[in-house]
C-alpha cells in the first residue's frame, strides 16, 4: 500500500504528507543525525539512511554539466536490494514532482538507471514489454508512477471540498499539490520521449483523461484537462505519427468541442485552444511557451546575448566581479553612486538585473525578462513607473539598449534619475570589449577627441523614430539575372579555362551572402554533363573562390546538398550524377574545404547510400590509402551509422566496406574475425605472438582498438573452452575444475598479454574494458568479473592504478560499467586502502 516501511526516505513535499487531511498535526522534520537513535534499531536501517541522505545530495547537485559523473556516484552508493532500489525511485520521482521544469533531466538519470541499476528480478520473469525486458528499476518505476497518476486529483480536491475559504497555509499545501499533480503527467511524457514508458500506456492516460466520469459534471474535469494538455505538450509530438493518426484525431475531435462548452471555466477553454493550435502549428510552440528545461551556463550567456542583447561574462576572480558590474561602462550612473547605500557586495549582487538567472534544480526563476522580472520594484529602476534613463550615446557608451528594448517600455526618464551635473562623473571605458559587437550601437555623434561626453538629461527627450538610412546604393541584382551571370562565367571558363579571369567575373558579380550556395549549386550543374577534365576544372575555380574568400566551406556543403536534392531529375540525363559528385566532395576534403566529419553528417543513417563511400572510394582514388586512414580515424566518425539503419552491425559494415574496397579503413575489424580463428587453430602464445606480428603492423600494437580485440579474443576463447568441456550453461556457477581450467588458460595467454600490456596504464584500462563488456554481454555472471580481476591483479597482467583509473573514468562507450562498478566496489575499494597504506609504509 501507500505507507511506506519505515527506513524509506522521509521528504516533507511527498504525496504521503499532502495525502492528509488539512487539519491533522504533521510531525515537523529533524535532521536524522540529531534524533536519538532506537536502541533496537538495526545496522541495516542505518545503512539505509546512509544511503538515502547521500542520494538526496547528489539529486540536489544534479545540473548538465554534472550529469556523467552523478550518476556513476549515484550507481555506487550501494544498491544492493530491492528496497534501497525503490526508496531512490521515491525520492527521484518526488524530487521530478516537485521540479517539472527539471523533468527532462530527471527522465535522463530514470533511463541510466534503468540500463546500469542492478535486476534484482530473476531471469525467468515474465514481465515484458514489446520493446525489451523490464527491469526492477523500470517495473518499480513505472509502478509508482501510475500509483502517482491514479490519485493525481485527490490531494487537491481535499482542499476543494471545503465549504470555508482555505488559510493561507492551506492555498499553499494546494498549490503544492497540484504543481505536483501536473509535473507527475510531464515526467510520464518526458519518460515516454525516451522510450522508458510505452505509447501504449501513454495512450491510455490520454483516455483515462479525456473520459467523461459518471457522476462528475463537466465543470468538475478541470484537473483532468488541464493534464491532458501537460501530456500533450510534452510527448504529443512523439505520439502525432502515421499509425497513430486516426487515434490523435480522435483525441483533438474531443478537445474541439470541450473547448467551445461554456460549462468549462474560461482558463482550461484557453489552455484546450493552446493545446489544439500547437498540433495545427505542427507541434511549433510560439516562443512564449517554449519550456525551457535545464540548461548549462554556456548555453544561458548564448541565450542573454541572443535573445536579450545582454552579455552575460564569463566567471572572472572574485575581486573583478563587482568592479565589472559596478564600474562597466553601460550600468546606470545611479548604480555606481549608491555603492554605500545597498549594503555591501552582497546586496549589490541580490539587487542586480539579471542575478537571479539560474541553472540547476531547485533554483526558481521568474517568468519575466531576465534583465527586469522580480527586480521591477526596485528604487534603482524606479519601479513606479519602470523607467530606465538614457544617457547620450557616446563612444564609451553602451547605450541604453542592452538593457531594455525600446518599443516595450517607456524611454522618458523618471524624475528620481534627473541627475545635477556635479553628480555626474566622467564616463572612463572599464572593460571596453566586454560586450559582442552585435549587442554594441551604432557609434554616432563623438564628441569631439579631449571633451567628456555630456550626460545631462532632459525631461523630454524627443520620440525616437526610426528612420530608414539613405544610401545611394543601387538594389541588388534579382535572382535570375545572379544565375544567368553565373551560367555565363562558368561556360566561358570551361572554354578558355582562365581561372583569373573567373575568379575576378564572381566578385565583380557582388553576389550577397544568401545567394552564394544556389551560385556553387550552378557551378556544379553546368559541369556535371561534360567531360571529367571540365569537372576536375570547376573543383580547381570553387576552391579559388574559397582562397579569395569570396565563399567558405559551408556554402559548399549547402550547395552540394541542394544539388543532392535535384539528383532524381538530374540523374535522366546524367545517370552517373552521385559518382561525379562523389569527386567534388572528395577533392572539397582533400583542399581542406570540408572536413570528413562535414561531409558525413548529413548522410548519416544511410541518407543518399552510398553516397559517402563512393566519397571515400574518390579520395583514396586521388589520393591514398594511408593519407585517407589517417584522415578517416582523425574525423572520429562512426561508420555503422553511415550505413542504412537495418545493416548497422559489425559484420554488415565488413561485408560492405569489402564490397567497395574500403576495408583497409578498418584493419582492426578483419583482425577481430581473424584472431578467434587462429587462437583457435594453435593456442599457444608463441604462435599467437607470431602471427599478430606478421599481420599486424607495429604502429597499431599500442592502439586500444588492438587491446580491446586481443582481450576479447582470449575472453571469448576461454569461455568456449569452459562450456565445451563441461556443457553447462555460462550463467551457472562454474565447478572446481572449471576455475582451475580458467587459471591455466589465463597463466598460458599471460605472456601474450604483459608484452603488449606492461606499462601502458591506458591500454590496461583498455583491456579492462573489454573485460567489462564481454561480461556484460554474457548477462554478468555471478563473481566472474571479480574473479578475473583478482586473477589479473595476481598474475600482475594489470596494474594498481589501471584498476582504480577504470573506476574514476566516466564513459558511455562500454555498456554495463554500472552493474560490474556494482559487482567489483568492495574489491576496489580494498585495493585503494591496500595501495594507500602501502604508500605509507614506504614512507615510513
Amino acid at each position: 500500500g501507500r505507507g511506506a516501511p519505515q527506513h524509506y526516505p522521509k521528504t516533507v513535499g511527498n504525496s504521503e504528507f499532502l495525502g492528509k487531511t488539512p487539519g491533522q498535526s504533521v510531525q515537523r522534520w529533524v535532521p536524522s543525525r540529531s534524533t536519538r537513535r532506537d536502541a533496537n534499531s538495526s545496522n541495516e536501517k542505518e545503512r539505509h539512511d546512509a544511503i538515502f541522505r547521500k542520494v538526496r545530495g547528489i539529486l540536489n547537485k544534479l545540473t548538465p554539466e554534472k550529469f556523467d559523473k552523478l550518476c556513476l556516484e549515484l550507481l555506487n552508493v550501494g544498491v544492493d536490494s530491492k528496497l534501497v532500489l525503490k526508496g531512490i525511485i521515491l525520492l527521484i520521482v518526488d524530487k521530478a514532482l516537485e521540479e517539472p521544469k527539471y523533468s527532462s533531466l530527471y527522465a535522463q538519470l530514470c533511463l541510466r538507471l534503468a540500463e546500469d541499476a542492478p535486476n534484482f528480478d530473476g531471469p525467468s520473469s515474465e514481465i515484458q514489454t514489446s520493446q525489451k525486458q523490464s527491469t526492477t528499476f523500470r517495473r518499480l518505476l513505472i509502478s509508482k508512477l501510475q500509483d502517482e497518476f491514479e490519485n493525481r486529483t485527490r490531494n487537491v480536491e481535499i482542499y476543494d471540498k471545503h465549504d470555508n475559504p482555505l488559510t493561507s497555509e492551506e492555498e499553499e499545501q494546494r498549490a503544492i499539490a497540484k504543481i505536483k499533480m501536473l509535473g507527475n503527467i510531464k515526467f510520464i511524457g518526458e519518460l515516454g520521449k525516451l522510450d522508458l514508458i510505452h505509447e501504449s500506456i501513454l495512450h491510455k492516460c490520454i483516455k483515462t483523461l479525456l473520459e467523461k466520469k459518471k457522476r462528475v459534471q463537466l465543470k468538475d474535469m478541470g484537473e483532468d484537462l488541464e493534464c491532458l494538455c501537460q501530456i500533450m505538450r510534452t510527448v504529443g509530438p512523439r505520439l502525432d505519427h502515421e499509425k497513430a493518426k486516426s487515434l490523435m484525431d480522435q483525441y483533438f475531435g474531443r478537445m474541439r468541442s470541450l473547448m467551445n462548452n461554456k460549462e468549462l471555466p474560461a482558463r482550461i477553454r484557453f489552455l484546450l485552444q493552446d493545446t489544439v493550435e500547437l498540433r495545427e502549428n505542427n507541434w511549433v510552440p510560439r516562443k512564449a511557451f517554449i519550456d525551457n528545461g535545464p540548461k548549462t551556463i554556456n548555453q544561458i550567456r548564448q541565450d542573454a546575448v541572443k535573445d536579450l542583447g545582454v552579455f552575460i561574462p564569463a566567471p572572472m576572480s572574485q575581486g573583478m566581479k563587482m568592479d565589472f558590474f559596478l564600474e562597466s561602462p553601460f550600468m546606470p550612473n545611479r548604480m555606481k553612486l549608491d555603492r554605500e547605500t545597498l549594503g555591501g557586495l552582497a546586496d549589490m549582487f541580490g539587487q542586480m538585473p539579471g542575478s537571479g538567472i539560474g541553472t540547476g534544480p531547485g533554483v526558481i526563476q521568474d517568468r519575466y525578462s531576465p534583465t527586469m522580472g522580480r527586480h521591477r520594484t526596485n528604487p534603482l529602476f524606479n519601479g513606479h513607473s519602470g523607467h530606465i534613463a538614457p544617457p547620450q550615446q557616446s563612444q564609451f557608451d553602451m547605450g541604453p539598449k542592452s538593457f531594455v528594448k525600446s518599443n516595450q517600455i517607456s524611454l522618458r526618464p523618471a524624475q528620481s534619475f534627473l541627475l545635477n551635473k556635479n553628480q555626474v562623473p566622467k564616463l572612463q571605458p572599464q572593460i571596453p570589449n566586454m560586450m559582442p559587437p552585435s549587442a554594441q550601437p551604432p557609434r554616432t555623434q563623438t564628441p569631439p577627441l579631449g571633451q567628456p561626453p555630456q550626460l545631462g538629461l532632459k525631461t523630454n527627450p524627443p520620440p525616437i523614430q526610426e528612420k530608414p538610412q539613405k544610401t545611394n546604393k543601387k538594389p541588388p541584382p534579382a535572382k535570375e539575372e545572379l544565375l544567368k551571370t553565373t551560367e555565363a562565367i562558368m561556360t566561358e571558363y570551361l572554354n578558355r579555362k582562365n581561372l583569373t579571369e573567373a575568379v575576378g567575373g564572381v566578385r565583380e558579380m557582388k553576389a550577397p551572402k544568401h545567394f552564394l550556395p544556389e551560385m556553387l549549386s550552378k557551378i556544379i550543374v553546368c559541369s556535371l554533363d561534360r567531360p571529367d577534365e571540365d569537372k576536375e576544372h570547376a573543383s580547381t575555380l570553387i576552391h579559388a573562390l574559397r582562397t579569395d574568400g569570396l565563399i567558405t566551406g559551408e556554402n559548399f556543403m549547402q550547395a552540394f546538398l541542394n544539388v543532392l536534392d535535384l539528383c532524381p531529375k538530374i540523374e535522366l540525363d546524367v545517370p552517373l550524377v552521385k559518382s561525379y559528385l562523389a569527386q567534388f566532395a572528395a577533392r572539397a576534403v582533400m583542399a581542406e574545404l570540408v572536413s570528413v566529419a562535414e561531409l558525413a553528417h548529413p548522410l548519416e543513417n544511410g541518407t543518399h547510400f552510398p553516397l559517402f563511400l563512393l566519397c571515400l572510394q574518390q579520395t583514396a582514388k586521388l589520393k591514398d590509402r594511408e593519407w585517407l586512414t589517417e584522415l578517416f580515424q582523425q574525423s572520429k566518425v562512426n561508420m555503422q551509422k553511415m550505413l542504412p539503419e537495418i545493416d548497422q552491425n559489425k559484420d554488415r559494415m565488413l561485408e560492405v566496406l569489402d564490397g567497395k574496397g574500403l576495408s583497409f579503413l578498418f584493419p582492426l575489424l578483419k583482425l577481430e574475425k581473424e584472431l578467434l580463428k587462429q587462437i583457435k587453430a594453435d593456442p599457444s602464445p608463441q604462435s599467437i605472438y607470431k602471427w599478430i606480428k606478421d599481420n599486424i603492423s607495429p604502429r597499431l600494437h599500442t592502439d586500444k582498438g588492438f587491446v580491446n580485440i586481443l582481450m576479447t579474443s582470449f575472453l571469448q576463447y576461454i569461455s568456449q573452452e569452459l562450456c565445451m568441456v563441461e556443457g553447462d550453461d555460462q550463467l551457472a556457477a562454474p565447478s572446481k575444475e572449471q576455475l582451475e581450467q580458467e587459471k591455466q588458460l589465463l597463466l598460458a595467454f599471460k605472456p601474450v598479454m604483459q608484452k603488449f600490456l606492461h606499462d601502458h596504464t591506458e591500454l590496461q584500462v583498455s583491456a579492462l574494458y573489454a573485460l567489462q563488456v564481454h561480461c556484460n554481454a554474457s548477462g554478468f555472471p555471478k563473481g566472474m568479473l571479480l574473479r578475473y580481476f583478482v586473477n589479473f591483479y595476481d598474475m600482475e597482467i594489470i596494474e594498481e592504478e589501471a584498476f582504480l583509473a577504470w573506476k574514476e573514468d566516466i564513459t558511455q562507450e562500454f555498456p554495463g560499467k554500472g552493474k560490474a562498478l556494482f559487482q567489483v566496489n568492495q574489491w576496489l575499494t580494498w585495493l585503494e586502502t591496500a595501495e594507500e597504506e602501502e604508500s605509507e609504509e614506504e614512507a615510513d
